[in-house]
């Protein structure tokens, strides 16, 4: 579920915490902050009390949400540092992103726009290692925001659809709006939901009849895997290590390094076509020097290009690469990189300097 001071209003502060998490899960999410702190800034209240009753009561994934303004970058970051401070005063574990059109932001002019939405996103990825889900519902996203692409934000999406909103406790109202068929789940902006609020006016024991409630189709471990994702822990040193693992070295040596397409002809490798463009650009440079009023200082620039190896030392660096072994299978590997129009010039040296090194 999710908790503002609107909910401790309710309740006079009185969570029943324990009863919520029999009812629900060890997942939470606080209404922490709202709007910019150096603007348009409503207050939020209660919520380091509500993330110490629900961690006491055995909720370990506690999330806290901000309420996005309308600002220009300077704001939006603001609003992201202001999310972040809160977040660590009370060790809550992921955020949410809360984009709705408050009464008051839209007499403001202050609702937020997509592009509010995505600069606050691309931030905080910038800056917090924290998951961030963006609560979007699918009315906002259509009549208010122009049907934008959902997948740019990278995110995981939190739909809103209440239906009738029926009143009932968390797993009854989620069975009666359809369950894991419900209409919560259906795909918008090129994103599925992970998660679905389907109900306001849930009556969630320990809180109150006016509880949001929300719904994830999977496990609780994969719940907690995605919120909590684990942080990459190797060090450059460990890094290194396997770098240097012989193994592994000759692994990475054996990895056809041929990129083709995108821009890389089939029958061409990566070496191939800057070795072109170096030809091209020298012939292109002896033109402009014919061209030009000052040729000499154009076969200047010519002759401080390096020169490309020749194929005997290549051939020659390859041999003794492969430590000797059978100069057709090195011939072979290097046509693989070179390309078929100097196969037979190549295999013909690389022959010649086996035969030498042996």
């Amino acid at each position: 579920m999710d908790l503002s001071h609107h909910d401790w209003d309710r309740v006079k502060g009185e969570f029943d915490w324990a009863a919520i998490r029999r009812a629900t899960s060890p997942v939470v999410c606080l209404r922490a902050t709202y709007g910019d702190p150096a603007g348009y800034n409503p207050t939020t209240r209660h919520f380091a009390d509500m993330a110490r009753g629900a961690r006491a009561a055995g909720f370990d994934l506690i999330g806290g949400y901000h309420n996005l303004i309308k600002g220009d970058q300077a704001s939006i970051n603001r609003q992201v540092d202001y999310l972040r401070r809160t977040l660590d005063g009370v060790g809550a574990v992921w955020a949410m992103l809360d984009v709705e059109r408050y009464p008051e932001l839209v007499r403001n002019g202050l609702w937020p726009r997509f592009d509010d939405v995505r600069q606050f996103v691309d931030r905080w990825h910038a800056v917090d290692s924290r998951l961030l889900a963006v609560y979007l519902p699918r009315w906002i996203w259509a009549d208010h925001l122009g049907r934008p692409d959902l997948r740019v934000l990278h995110a995981p999406l939190v739909s809103s659809n209440y239906g009738t909103n029926p009143n009932g406790t968390p797993s009854a109202v989620y069975t009666a709006r359809g369950g894991d068929s419900g209409p919560g789940w259906a795909a918008y902006g090129g994103v599925t939901p992970t998660i679905w609020q389907y109900g306001s006016n849930v009556d969630c024991p320990g809180a109150s009849g006016q509880t949001d409630c929300n719904a994830y189709r999977g496990t609780l471990t994969q719940l907690r895997a995605l919120l909590t994702p684990e942080d990459d822990t190797m060090t450059p040193a460990e890094f290194s290590a396997i770098l240097n693992d012989p193994t592994v070295a000759a692994q990475m040596r054996a990895l056809p390094w041929q990129y083709a397409g995108g821009g890389i002809p089939p029958d061409k490798s990566t070496l191939n076509v800057l070795n072109d463009i170096y030809v091209t650009a020298r012939a292109l440079g002896a033109v402009v020097a014919r061209e030009s009023a000052s040729p000499d200082e154009v076969q200047a620039l010519l002759a401080a290009l390096p020169a490309p190896p020749t194929a005997e030392q290549i051939a020659e660096a390859t041999v003794r690469a492969l430590g000797g072994q059978n100069p057709d299978e090195a011939a072979a590997a290097i046509v693989a990189v070179l390309g078929p129009e100097r196969a037979a010039a190549l295999a013909a040296a690389l022959a010649a300097a086996a035969e030498g090194s042996a």
